[in-house]
């Protein structure tokens, strides 16, 4: 019956297999193997000759499953096909397929092929994965910042148990939530542009703080570092996110904010009292020259010093988000003048230029004049502080028909590369050869100021070649 059910055809395709195959009929007999299950027998050691043998008879050690897996096919007719180890000495692993063959005279099956395909490297592979996965959430567990991984829905797929501990709650209570379930309400609208961002993948990695919400409702403060993860098909499939808890770091901020600025607050009265004071002695008659030379170093001083506190004011009102201007109408040519005057009384001893492109005198802006005048004070005196004496610092004025433009160059020190990142930060102050003074506030108040009017600010600097600052300041609407 055999012979007549393998058509020549069928034993031609099973013999070109790399596969090691056999056919067995309904006695268990071997009827036939290709030359790839003559080499596997010989690699473990087995019958060269099995045609004509039963299975029992080439592989003694075969267990009672095979056999009964054998009968269930020749007595179903279904196909089978499972993954084992085929030789417990050796850590050898392969797919065995065993698939029917109908008489067709009598429906029935008349033998089965079996085809040994070897998965040892496939499984050495998953093992291998198996083993790094098992590492990767032994390092996460293990690290002192809480890790957040989700889904591309946002929802919670891994957390590590500092970050259970940071927020008081059980694994199983945050998977499969989502991570804008347990922010603060007032950071979802902030999350969802970060979120956003990322899955249109303009910033895959970011750093930004958020406000959580324990179980009990207390607040924990967090810088999150996360960043997208991807598919092979560069298809973004989540997020990993590494949750540091920084509410102390916070509460001292605000200790030290809320002292700063009562500070200022309070030094504030005092210094106006003894400016005014001073003044009146620099106008009396009958000073000595060397009176009223002491008098003048304790003006300039005295002023100094209300200008430092007015800059911690001035922080704090912007660290706040109460920081504001107050947008008047203001005649460009005459702000233009008050400044020329107020600027050559601060600097008698440097060459200053200014130049002025005004194409009509009648030029009205809706801009705080006190605030620019802060700003371009600002520039020019750090203009002054990182150049010679003996250089020029050039001031030029232009104007669109609703905005103002100010460039102050220098032709001093200029700032490096490094350090180029930190100039707008506050208390980054960058000492020169020329001064060492400086707080380090002036141009993030600048900058603050600028940003409060919609306006922009840039800076183009070369090493040992000086700097140049430009501000466009448009015109406020009236509200």
């Amino acid at each position: 019956m055999g012979q007549n059910i393998l058509s020549s055809q069928l034993i031609s395709v099973l013999d070109a297999m790399i596969d090691p195959v056999h056919i067995i009929d309904r006695d268990f007999t071997i009827i036939f193997m290709n030359e790839a299950f003559k080499k596997w027998n010989a690699h473990f050691g087995f019958k060269s000759q099995v045609i004509g043998k039963n299975l029992t008879e080439i592989f003694p050690f075969l267990s009672d499953r095979p056999l009964a897996e054998y009968k269930y096919i020749f007595d179903t007719g279904e196909a089978m096909a499972i993954a084992e180890r085929t030789n417990h000495r050796r850590e050898e692993f392969y797919n065995i397929q065993r698939i029917p063959i109908m008489d067709g005279v009598t429906n029935e099956v008349s033998n089965i092929v079996t085809i040994i395909r070897d998965v040892t490297k496939s499984v050495s592979v998953m093992e291998a994965l198996k083993e790094s996965e098992r590492k990767y959430r032994s390092l996460i567990q293990t690290m002192g910042e809480g890790v957040w991984v989700t889904d591309r829905l946002d929802r919670t797929i891994l957390v590590n148990s500092t970050l259970l501990k940071m927020l008081d709650y059980s694994e199983s209570e945050m998977l499969g939530r989502k991570v804008s379930e347990f922010l603060s309400p007032e950071y979802l609208d902030a999350f969802e542009e970060v979120r956003e961002q990322r899955l249109s993948e303009e910033v895959p990695a970011s750093t930004y703080e958020l406000v959580f919400l324990t179980r009990n409702g207390l607040t924990v403060h967090t810088r999150v570092a996360g960043t997208a993860l991807y598919n092979e098909e560069n298809e973004m499939i989540g997020s990993f996110g590494v949750i540091s808890d920084i509410s102390t770091e916070k509460r001292f901020q605000q200790l030290q904010e809320r002292f700063i600025g009562v500070t200022a607050h309070e030094l504030r009265t005092p210094l106006a009292i003894i400016s005014g004071y001073l003044e009146l002695l620099l106008k009396n008659p009958s000073n000595t020259k060397e009176h009223q030379d002491i008098y003048d170093a304790m003006f300039k001083n005295a002023a100094r010093l209300h200008q430092l506190v007015q800059s911690v004011h001035d922080l704090t009102a912007i660290q706040a988000n109460v920081f504001t201007i107050n947008p008047t109408k203001t005649n460009l040519f005459e702000f233009i003048s008050q400044f020329k005057i107020q600027i050559k009384m601060l600097y008698p001893d440097r060459m200053i230029i200014i130049d002025e492109l005004l194409h009509t005198l009648q030029i009205d802006l809706n801009i705080d004049a006190n605030r620019i005048t802060q700003v371009l004070e600002n520039l020019v005196d750090n203009a002054a502080k990182n150049s010679p004496k003996n250089k020029i610092i050039a001031i030029s004025f232009s104007h669109t028909e609703d905005s103002l433009h100010v460039t102050v160059q220098d032709e001093g020190t200029g700032i490096s590369n490094q350090k180029l990142f930190q100039l707008f930060q506050p208390f980054s102050h960058i000492p020169s050869e020329y001064s060492q003074r400086g707080t380090g506030l002036g141009l993030y108040i600048v900058k603050s100021i600028i940003s409060a009017h919609n306006g922009i600010m840039s800076v183009f600097t070369q090493e040992n070649k000086g700097s140049c600052f430009s501000v466009s300041i448009p015109s406020i609407d009236e509200q």
